[in-house]
């Protein structure tokens, strides 16, 4: 079996974990996910997902918890998803006494994570998910760089004659707010559609604007739409970057991931 470490509060932590088991074809069946997300129902029933709240994290139930779970199912890989050590630093000694293959999901992460957890795990294996990752902060004998492709032709779509700004922010309901307030800056007649996976009250959104919940956007969703606006995560830069024409991106500050910059290595290379 596989045990795959996944944490994070919105979408994007599962959303890459899955193209990544996707492309390397993993079969359901063969893997567990152990995550935070409240979001666990994205997954699909053939999965064995484990969702326990974030205060377990760095309980001291997570250690005898995770070497039962690694014995019990007689775990052979462990994949960890951008924080080498845990996002705590819950899995520095799991890791480090795990003698089968150890695999590295990672993604940029500011300082202040390697100033809090500088005894960062060997891994057999490190799959690089974006440019800009700090490599010599991590320890490997292979580093892989993966494509960056991501698939929207099975996405939602909506058949609109007006033309439309689209809002794409999962959570906090703060921050959809805000990039909401941004596009209304900028429409003059525009209809505003947002995805998001938070619930918006009501009395926030203007009656001519569209709320959808936990959508994938399609291509022609985000071709037909005249501005966009999101903040700057992992899978929204991959997603949008072909878009910088009409792309409005806001970065959010994070405890660990550096939107800033993200989005100044993305405006770098379009510039180039």
């Amino acid at each position: 079996m596989i045990l795959i470490y996944v944490y994070g509060s919105g979408l994007g932590h599962l959303k890459r974990v899955a193209t990544f088991l996707k492309s390397q074809n993993y079969a359901s069946e063969d893997c567990i996910l152990l995550t935070n997300s409240k979001f666990s129902e994205f997954w699909e029933s053939g999965w064995n997902v484990i969702q326990k709240e974030d205060c377990f994290f760095y309980s001291s139930e997570f250690l005898p918890f995770a070497e039962n779970l690694i014995s019990e199912n007689n775990i052979h890989t462990f994949i960890v998803d951008v924080f080498p050590s845990g996002f705590f630093g819950e899995l520095s000694s799991l890791l480090s006494n795990f003698q089968r293959e150890k695999i590295l999901l990672s993604r940029i992460l500011s300082n202040s994570y390697f100033n809090k957890n500088p005894d960062i795990p060997y891994f057999d294996e490190i799959f690089v998910m974006e440019k800009g990752v700090d490599l010599s902060q991590l320890r490997t004998t292979k580093i892989t760089y993966p494509d960056d492709q991501l698939n929207l032709l099975e996405g939602i779509s909506i058949a609109s004659e007006t033309p439309y700004f689209l809002v794409i922010h999962s959570q906090p309901l703060s921050e959809v707010l805000h990039l909401y307030r941004l596009s209304k800056m900028y429409r003059r007649s525009q209809k505003v559609v947002i995805l998001t996976a938070t619930n918006i009250p009501q009395e926030n959104i203007d009656p001519r604007d569209l709320v959808l919940h936990q959508q994938k956007p399609s291509q022609s969703l985000l071709d037909n739409a005249e501005k966009i606006f999101s903040g700057a995560g992992f899978n929204t830069v991959l997603m949008l970057a072909s878009y910088h024409k009409k792309w409005i991106c806001n970065p959010f500050p994070r405890t660990f991931d550096d939107q800033f910059l993200r989005k100044a290595l993305y405006q770098k290379r379009i510039n180039i």
